[in-house]
């Protein structure tokens, strides 16, 4: 009965944003509120990941390079707005706009009609979301708003986002149908690859906004981890980063969280006995849930406590909440990282320390194509058997000093692709 109703809501909600668009045009003649540069930004997600949180931080960074004093987030939630780390260092004027309801939600268009019209810019902050994997419905809204973004005479685009092996039928579709002036922005080349297949239209190749995520390395988090890991140095030890992704226990599926903390570990331990002179970080990329089991922080906590005791010693967590900048700060001062989120791998590469990585959903591999870089990624399935983590690692571990050289001399040539996508 819900849906009935929504479908035939439907074609009249079209009717009220086809006049709603008239008037704001016609108010726009006689009341231009576009005097100055401007821009609204659409994240990827409600805050709580800090890799949409890195991506944020990248695009406002470049934006108050680019000299724009005023920009809008657009939150999903009164009660969830973005907290941007040191906010107030910023030189420009940044606004919260509320969707009043889901982002899928019939009246959603409305409120962001009302918030858009009040900026020159529009971009909408793709990540992982744009294929339908997590939700068609949503994704297709957030195509949606960049064709009435440009309803509006208001300049769009779609920017650093990746797309994967499994495309929808009805996005290609809602792609397509764009104005052909709306930059569609994708930050890897085996994305690119696929969507240069499958759309009738241009679209630019760059990389992700996350590699212009500003490092923050004097918040009271940041030196405390580095006083620890400066005492570990201080007994010849290499710091290993370790991010262990609670959604591995759902993709492997695995029965419970124990049985992912006990892979871990055992993994860790095997390390250990490869080489005495690990000490590890636990680096958690995900605070949704800090309460509960279903998060990075818990799974981190998890695998800390259940650790021998000689090790932990040797095992440091990195306190929670902490900012994306602050993981970007903290990744600087470790030799490798072994991460199972993306962009901690990026605040680990793009600061010329190399990142092992598991992967998921197909992201890593166009990441580690941009940096033409091989063997980087395992397949989460070989995750099960920890003695095969522990033989990916180790040779990585061997030449981490060469890899840090060769990632540094390629990332002036990531970053002024990471700028690229604002086209300028």
């Amino acid at each position: 009965m819900k849906e009935f109703v929504k479908r035939l809501l439907k074609p009249i909600i079209s009717i009220f944003l086809f006049i709603y668009i008239a008037w704001l045009r016609l108010r726009g003649r006689f009341f231009n509120p576009r005097t100055s540069p401007s821009v609204l930004i659409l994240p990827p997600a409600e805050p709580g990941s800090l890799g949409d949180e890195a991506l944020v931080t990248g695009l406002l960074t470049l934006l108050e390079d680019k000299g724009i004093k005023k920009i809008g987030l657009v939150s999903y939630k009164p009660e969830l707005q973005w907290e941007i780390y040191r906010l107030e260092t910023y030189s420009f004027e940044l606004r919260h706009h509320f969707l009043g309801g889901y982002l899928g939600s019939l009246i959603a268009p409305f409120y962001f009609l009302n918030a858009v019209h009040q900026y020159q810019k529009f971009y909408c902050i793709g990540a992982d979301v744009m294929d339908g994997y997590y939700s068609l419905k949503d994704s297709l809204q957030r195509i949606n708003f960049v064709d009435l973004a440009t309803r509006l005479g208001i300049e769009a685009a779609l920017v650093s986002f990746s797309f994967n092996d499994r495309q929808k039928p009805e996005i290609i579709e809602a792609l397509n149908k764009l104005p052909l002036d709306v930059r569609i922005c994708v930050r890897d080349p085996v994305s690119y690859e696929r969507l240069s297949k499958l759309l009738q239209r241009p679209i630019a190749l760059v990389a992700d906004l996350a590699f212009l995520l500003p490092p923050v390395q004097d918040s009271p988090t940041v030196l405390t981890v580095g006083q620890w890991i400066k005492e570990q140095r201080s007994n010849n030890k290499v710091i290993l980063g370790i991010n262990a992704n609670y959604k591995l226990v759902e993709s492997l599926k695995l029965k419970t969280l124990d049985d992912l903390i006990k892979i871990y570990v055992t993994t860790l331990v095997e390390l250990k006995s490869k080489n005495a002179d690990f000490s590890f970080v636990l680096i958690p990329h995900d605070f949704r849930d800090t309460q509960g089991m279903k998060s990075d922080v818990g799974l981190a906590k998890g695998i800390y406590q259940a650790l021998p005791q000689d090790l932990q010693s040797n095992c440091f967590i990195v306190p929670s909440p902490c900012s994306a900048s602050e993981i970007k700060g903290i990744c600087r001062q470790l030799d490798m990282v072994v991460s199972g989120r993306m962009h901690l791998a990026i605040a680990s590469l793009g600061q010329g320390i190399p990142a092992a990585c598991i992967t998921y959903q197909g992201k890593f591999e166009g990441l580690f194509k941009h940096l033409e870089l091989e063997g980087m990624t395992l397949e989460p399935e070989k995750v099960l058997q920890p003695e095969k983590l522990v033989q990916f690692l180790m040779p990585l571990i061997a030449k981490r000093e060469e890899m840090s050289q060769y990632i540094q001399a390629k990332l002036p040539k990531i970053k002024k692709l990471s700028e690229a996508n604002l086209g300028e």
